[in-house]
């Protein structure tokens, strides 16, 4: 026998940790930034929160079923980190259900009436390059309307043009000339429309429409043009009228043609050219364009939601804001829409204690349609959803989903749980001791640290629990202290019985801090578990992430500025984001003043993120940015996105330029930010910068590159990140540094030239 045989093969726990520590700590992404995270995606439950989604997709049946059900808001309320966001994730990328068009607005707009501030959310949402459900909204939208408007026009259509639809030569001419072979071109326009129709397993069409025209012999610009005159004819010639035909062939060409340019310039330009009558004001026009959307939506029979996600940040970026009045000018746009507009489905996600704080401090007719009940058929009245803390049961699948891409790559388990390197006696502790998922997850984070890689810093020691609840005597907290807690125990539905034994569910805690730190009693490290235990759940003691680390900033960074050039890289998209980047450019400059970003010799003195004026709600915005230079008589810069192409790229020129004409003057200086691909004036574009000059106007444009948007896209959904990752109360970390180097060519170009 040979020494060779007599290898002892490594235990499997040990190769498990190997294992665990080059697959990095799966808990380290412990919340969901924005519902369409790719976290949310990779670990999923579907079994959380499954009867909420489910009561929330029903409600969203009813605006499908019935398109013009009364717009309603509905509430869903939770913790800080109670997994609101991962619900909304769940609802606007799940393959379950039909599909729908969700408005999840990443900022709030404070000072931009409500109505265009939705109109372009909506706009905004409809043509980037974000999916829902596997399908851009344009794609989506797009396919099922010029379906529709296919089948009718061709069943409409008249015999004789059914002929020419089809190319024919030599013998196939000479039938059609003597008005032969109709039956033929019956049967294949028949065949088409059956094509059109064919759903794949009853759910999604079988075919794209421009495949089903291909295949059977039909020019796809021949079927355009023909789709066209179709809805000239029976489109009205009213406003709407001519609104919905714009937008109808707007469809049909980003369909047929893949050709999105002429949809995106109406939607931001054209629809604001028509030729009215009596010229509408700004607030009509806007309201115009999205009643005619609202209604090309409910003839498809697709539900409209718009999610108000983590409105806690949405509305209280800065603390030094008057919160009061924000949150009513917010609440009172929302209800602004309601009376409004018919068939929008209005979902709220926020903290109960923002809801109950500001909810009922408004005027009575608000609070009246924010708590107005919605009649959910098999579920009955619902006024609104409360998300509570996963049971233990839920818990455990969490930690399932997050250590299986690791622990599957094992060969062999050899018997180890599949919640390894955890046990279940920690799982329902620390599902029992926290209040939130997230501060579950963290926890769970810290002790993968500790036990994988042996972190002495999130070392917290803690005895192991006994099976009887320890109650404390009244009017003090579990720490002893006497400072007060309250603690909702259900006793009325039992855990599972695989995990423990024992009836007790916490439901929610809070804990109120003492100005004291709470005192703690030496441990007998003779009561400790074998394994190592998980951190107590006591604030002061418990182990931070500290957002505010540069590698976390600029990881966070990384991950919203990629997100947001995927949004803008489809044609229309950046034309579609117009009034979504001028407000991003806005808070750029906001945060820079007040971070005191500096570029060269020269300081932002005051910022107005977004002036309006005139008539255009597209093009009439820029943001006001005074810069000085060693104490010298600041200089009044406006900066305005100059985004239109084609024929709305001088109307849009014209309307910037008409800043200077504003009474008092706010600017001494105009920058255009101009995509850096269509930098030359022509015609009357550059014949109004040339007048402009002559008058003395000091204006300059800026080329700017799809990554330069993106950073500006990207801005304040990465704010919205880092304070949504921030503990409560503490302040956003001075960004100085970390924005000036990631966007120093874009401060460069919203500052005055530095001189060299």
């Amino acid at each position: 026998m040979t020494t060779a045989t007599a290898t002892t093969e490594r235990p499997a726990t040990e190769r498990a940790l190997e294992a665990l520590k080059r697959g990095g700590n799966p808990f380290r992404n412990y919340f969901a930034r924005n519902p369409d995270d790719e976290v949310c995606a990779r670990y999923h439950v579907p079994e959380l929160y499954s009867a909420e989604r489910d009561l929330l997709m029903r409600v969203i049946d009813l605006y499908r079923n019935d398109p013009n059900t009364h717009s309603e808001v509905v509430p869903v309320l939770g913790n800080k980190g109670a997994g609101k966001t991962h619900l909304l994730h769940s609802i606007k990328h799940s393959s379950d259900g039909g599909w729908q068009l969700l408005v999840t607005p990443g900022v709030y707009q404070r000072d931009t009436d409500f109505l265009e501030y939705l109109l372009f959310q909506m706009i905004d949402t409809l043509l980037g390059g974000g999916k829902q459900k596997g399908y851009r909204p344009v794609e989506y939208i797009g396919e099922e309307l010029v379906r529709k408007l296919l089948t009718k026009t061709l069943e409409e259509l008249p015999a004789a043009d059914k002929r020419e639809l089809f190319p024919a030569g030599g013998l196939s001419r000479w039938t059609r000339i003597l008005g032969l072979g109709q039956g033929s071109a019956e049967e294949r326009v028949r065949g088409l429309i059956d094509t059109l129709n064919r759903r794949d397993g009853g759910l999604s069409p079988a075919h794209s429409v421009r495949k089903c025209v291909t295949d059977a012999g039909i020019d796809c610009q021949k079927a355009c043009d023909m789709v066209a005159a179709y809805i000239e004819r029976t489109e009205a010639h009213n406003t709407a009228g001519l609104m919905r035909r714009a937008i109808l062939q707007g469809f049909v060409r980003a369909v047929l043609r893949t050709d999105e340019a002429d949809l995106a310039n109406f939607l931001t330009y054209g629809f604001a050219e028509l030729e009215f009558h009596v010229r509408p004001t700004r607030q009509e026009l806007v309201l115009s364009l999205l009643k005619v959307m609202m209604d090309v939506f409910r003839g498809l029979k697709v539900p409209v939601v718009v999610a108000f996600d983590q409105l806690e940040d949405l509305l209280l970026a800065r603390r030094s804001d008057d919160s009061h009045r924000i949150a009513e000018a917010f609440f009172a746009g929302i209800v602004q829409i309601m009376h409004q507009i018919d068939g929008l489905c209005i979902l709220i996600f926020a903290e109960r204690g923002l809801w109950n704080r500001f909810v009922p401090s408004l005027d009575g007719y608000i609070q009246d349609r924010l708590n107005n009940p919605i009649h959910v058929p098999d579920h009955g009245t619902v006024k609104s959803l409360r998300l509570e803390a996963p049971s233990p049961e839920l818990v455990r699948r969490v930690v399932e989903a997050r250590l299986l891409p690791v622990l599957a790559e094992l060969p062999s388990q050899d018997g180890l749980s599949d919640i390894y390197p955890f046990n279940d006696d920690q799982i329902i502790r620390v599902a029992r001791t926290e209040p939130t998922l997230r501060d579950m997850l963290q926890q769970f984070r810290h002790q993968f640290d500790f036990v994988v890689y042996g972190s002495e810093d999130d070392r917290v020691l803690r005895p192991k629990e006994t099976t009887e609840p320890h109650i404390a005597p009244p009017g003090t907290n579990r720490l002893g202290d006497g400072t007060p807690e309250h603690v909702e125990i259900d006793s009325s539905t039992p855990a599972p019985s695989r995990l423990s034994d024992s009836g007790l569910s916490v439901k929610s805690v809070v804990v109120l801090e003492s100005e004291s730190p709470p005192k703690i009693p030496s441990p007998n490290f003779d009561d400790f578990a074998v394994l190592p235990p998980l951190p107590v759940a006591v604030p002061v003691d418990r182990p931070k992430r500290d957002i505010s680390a540069r590698s976390n900033l600029v990881e966070l960074w990384e991950q919203e500025w990629r997100s947001a050039r995927r949004k803008l890289e489809p044609e229309g998209a950046l034309t579609g984001a117009t009034r979504e980047l001028q407000a991003a450019l806005g808070t750029f400059l906001q945060i820079g003043h007040e971070h005191g970003v500096k570029v060269g010799p020269w300081r932002l003195q005051h910022v107005v993120p977004e002036f309006t004026f005139g008539e255009h709600p597209t093009y009439g915005a820029i943001s006001l940015a005074h810069w000085s230079a060693r104490g010298g008589q600041p200089w009044k810069v406006g900066i305005g996105l100059f985004l239109a192409r084609g024929a709305g790229k001088p109307k849009d020129l014209e309307i910037k330029l008409a800043a200077w004409e504003c009474e008092p003057p706010v600017i001494d200086h105009l920058i255009l930010l101009r995509p850096e691909d269509d930098m030359l004036l022509s015609g009357k574009s550059k014949t109004l910068w040339q007048d402009a000059e002559r008058n003395g106007r000091h204006a300059r444009l800026e080329a700017v590159s799809l990554d330069g948007y993106a950073a500006l896209y990207a801005f304040p959904r990465w704010l919205t990140t880092i304070a949504e990752s921030l503990p409560e109360g503490q302040p956003l970390p001075n960004l100085a540094d970390l924005i000036q180097e990631k966007c120093e060519k874009l401060l460069e170009q919203v500052c005055m030239p530095v001189q060299g």
